[in-house]
C-alpha cells in the first residue's frame, strides 16, 4: 500500500505495508485517528475510528484508544482485517467520473427540477488548510466501514487528483505534515445538497470545531417549505438526537449556536413554478409554498428539517418530517425535498455555491443568491 504522505525513505523499506513509524511519516504528537491516513488514505476519519474501536490497530502491540498520541519510536500496525476494508474501499472510490458517480447520483442528477451539469459531486476550492466540495442530493457524505454505498467520502482522492501537492500550509503549527487526503468536517443528509468543508490538518480541523463553538461558523441554507411564511422566525428549541431515525424538538431551550433562523425569500404561486411535482400536488395548492433561507451556526442531524416541521412549515414534501406525526419514528428518508447547504463562512474563508435547481423563476434565483452572498 502506498504511502502517499511519506517525507523521508518510504516505509516499506523499513516496515511492511500494513504499519509505519511514527517519526519517519512525520505523525510524532498527532492522534492516532489521524495518523491512521497513513495506511488508511481513502478513508475518512469515521471509519478510521472504527477500526481503532474494533481492535484493528495496534500501537507498540497494544490497542489504543482513537485520542491516543503517537511518541517518538511508536510502531503502528494494522490488522489484516482492517487492510482488506481499505483495499475494498480503494477498489470502490477508483472512477469518480465515471462508475461510482453514475451509481450515487443518476437519481439526483436527472430528478425533476435538478441541473444535470452542477449536480456532479467536485471540489469547489482549496484555502489555506481548508477545503470545499458540492455533494449533490442522493449522495451520502461519509463512508462507513465494510459499506458498499457510494459516498462524497470515498471520492475525495479522485476528486483531488490533478491538483499536485496540497498548496496550504506545508506543515501545521505543531510541526506535523498535512494530510494529502482532507478531514470532512460536516455531514449533511443524503437528500440535501451543498457544500462540505475539509481539513488538510488537525489544527485545521480544531480551529473549525473552536469557531463552531464560538458562535464565529455560519452556515447558511435554503430550502422550500410547505405554507406561507409571513416572517422572520427564529426556533431556539433543543434536539434529542440519539437513537432515533427522526430528531425530537424538545420544550427546552439551547443555546444561540444551536438555534436556526428561518427568512422568507420569495413566496410561490401555481404558474411560477414550472415542475410537474409542485404543480400538480395538492398539498402546494392547499397551503402555498415558500422559498426559505435558513441559518444555522453549529447544527445536529436533522436540526433544520426538525425545526421547520415544529413550527408548522416542514420542508416541501419531506418523507420524514412532513406527514408524520412528531413522535413517529416509522418514516423512511428519501431525497424527495428541496434544501441546499449554499454558504459556509468563518474567519478567514467563506464559499458559496448556487442551488442546482432549474425550476426557479429568475426573481427567486436572484433572491436565493442575494441571501447566500450577503446572509440578508
Amino acid at each position: 500500500m502506498n504511502n502517499d504522505i511519506s517525507h523521508t525513505e518510504p516505509a516499506s523499506s523499513k516496515f511492511a505495508s500494513g504499519q509505519f513509524e511514527a517519526e519517519s511519516q512525520g505523525m510524532t504528537g498527532q492522534r492516532l485517528d489521524f495518523s491512521l491516513s497513513v495506511l488508511l488514505p481513502h478513508m475518512g476519519l469515521r471509519g478510521r475510528k472504527r477500526c481503532i474501536e474494533n481492535g484493528l490497530v495496534r500501537v507498540n502491540g497494544r490497542v489504543c484508544t482513537a485520542a491516543q498520541r503517537l511518541r517518538k519510536g511508536d510502531v503502528v500496525v494494522l490488522q489484516e482485517a482492517a487492510q482488506e476494508v481499505a483495499q475494498d474501499s480503494t477498489q470502490q472510490t477508483a472512477p469518480v467520473r465515471g462508475e461510482q458517480v453514475e451509481a450515487c447520483g443518476q437519481a439526483a442528477a436527472c430528478a425533476p427540477g435538478m441541473d444535470s451539469d452542477q449536480c456532479e459531486p467536485r471540489l469547489l476550492g482549496v484555502q489555506g488548510d481548508l477545503c470545499f466540495f458540492f455533494k449533490p442530493a442522493g449522495l451520502h457524505t461519509a463512508a462507513l466501514v465494510g459499506g458498499t454505498a457510494p459516498s462524497l467520502e470515498g471520492m475525495l482522492p479522485q476528486l483531488l487528483r490533478g491538483r499536485g501537492a496540497h498548496t496550504g500550509r506545508a506543515e501545521s503549527a505543531s510541526g506535523a505534515a498535512a494530510s494529502p487526503i482532507p478531514q470532512l468536517l460536516q455531514r449533511l443528509d443524503h437528500g440535501t445538497s451543498g457544500l462540505v468543508c475539509g481539513a488538510f490538518s488537525l489544527e485545521a480541523a480544531d480551529d473549525f470545531r473552536r469557531f463552531e463553538a464560538g458562535g464565529h461558523c455560519e452556515k447558511r441554507y435554503v430550502a422550500l417549505l410547505a405554507g406561507r411564511l409571513e416572517e422572520d422566525f427564529t426556533v431556539r428549541r433543543a434536539l434529542r438526537t440519539d437513537k432515533r431515525n427522526k430528531s425530537r424538538v424538545l420544550e427546552c431551550d439551547t443555546g444561540r449556536t444551536r438555534w436556526t433562523e428561518f427568512l422568507p425569500l420569495y413566496y410561490f404561486d401555481g404558474p411560477e413554478l414550472n415542475l410537474p411535482a409542485f404543480t400538480e400536488d395538492s398539498q402546494f395548492h392547499r397551503v402555498g409554498l415558500t422559498l426559505a433561507g435558513c441559518r444555522i451556526r453549529r447544527g445536529a442531524r436533522h436540526q433544520i428539517r426538525a425545526h421547520a416541521a415544529s413550527f408548522g412549515h416542514p420542508l416541501w414534501n419531506d418523507p420524514l418530517y412532513g406527514f408524520a406525526s412528531p413522535d413517529d419514528d416509522s418514516g423512511a428518508d428519501s431525497p424527495v425535498f428541496f434544501l441546499h447547504h449554499g454558504c459556509l463562512t468563518l474567519p478567514g474563508a467563506t464559499c458559496v455555491v448556487p442551488p442546482p435547481w432549474t425550476f426557479l423563476p429568475e426573481p427567486a434565483a436572484l433572491r436565493a443568491m442575494e441571501w447566500l452572498d450577503t446572509g440578508y
